[in-house]
């Protein structure tokens, strides 16, 4: 069976041959399945002409033992499908595919499957077109920097007594099990902020690894808040010292957590 395209555009569509596309639909014509409640998925290729059914893939087929991990048996069996297109999807199958070289995407969510694929191909398309174009980023910003903390009252303490931040939010979500907090400076609510997330259920300290570097805030009177942390017991690995690179003060305190936190003070 096959699906025309009429959104597509020929003459822009040569990057991309043909894709293959997983959905999870009940009955053929919607993107219509949480991915939690799929047994099978329908699987297409997708062309500028229009959308061709393939195959349905189920689970069952697939599974070589009872126990073996569902997901698993989905990341193998849908290995040559790139999309998978779900009514809904949790984020941690979510990373699992994706690990798998497998995009799992609800934002099609009800679509019809054909007029869902049209809009999949044209929108890949139109993106692979406009990789040689400058990104506008007119209206970005930064939002926040998230830590996982292993006591969220003792970290929000200590970037509260001892750097002045103020506690702008605190959630706490009983289904998945966390509390989450944000913290920053002055009333402006489109401020960068720092979020901070505790697991009710992690036991053992996190480990930061190599790749994080660490948080950076501006500050005035860098000498004297330093003096302030060291009387108060806060480690300080780096005291204030100017940057070889420049005419700033920088120093680095590390956070209950041991996560190093960059004092800048910028030159007069």
């Amino acid at each position: 069976m096959r699906h025309e395209n009429p959104s597509a555009d020929a003459s822009a569509v040569a990057a991309i041959a043909t894709l293959r596309v997983a959905v999870a639909t009940s009955d053929g014509k919607r993107v219509d399945l949480h991915f939690g409640n799929a047994e099978s998925f329908a699987v297409y290729d997708v062309t500028a002409a229009g959308s061709e059914f393939v195959a349905t893939r189920a689970i069952a087929d697939h599974q070589t033992s009872e126990e073996e991990d569902l997901r698993e048996v989905v990341c193998r069996m849908l290995a040559d499908c790139p999309i998978l297109l779900v009514a809904k999807i949790g984020p941690a199958p979510q990373e699992k595919l994706a690990g798998h070289g497998i995009v799992a995407s609800d934002m099609l969510e009800g679509a019809a499957i054909p007029t869902a694929l049209a809009t999949l191909y044209a929108e890949k398309t139109a993106a692979s077109a406009a990789v040689e174009k400058p990104v506008d980023s007119s209206r970005f910003r930064m939002m926040h920097a998230m830590l996982r903390v292993a006591d969220l009252d003792r970290s929000i303490a200590f970037y509260t007594e001892h750097l002045g931040m103020r506690l702008i939010d605190r959630r706490e979500h009983k289904k998945n099990h966390f509390s989450q907090a944000y913290l920053g400076f002055g009333e402006d609510a489109k401020a960068m902020q720092l979020e901070l997330v505790f697991n009710w259920t992690r036991e053992e300290p996190y480990t930061r690894g190599d790749g994080f570097g660490h948080v950076a805030i501006e500050v005035t009177g860098i000498a004297a808040l330093c003096n302030r942390l060291a009387a108060a017991g806060v480690p300080m690995p780096r005291p204030p010292r100017a940057q070889r690179h420049g005419d700033a003060i920088v120093a680095f305190v590390e956070d209950p957590d041991g996560y190093r936190i960059e004092l800048v003070q910028a030159p007069n």
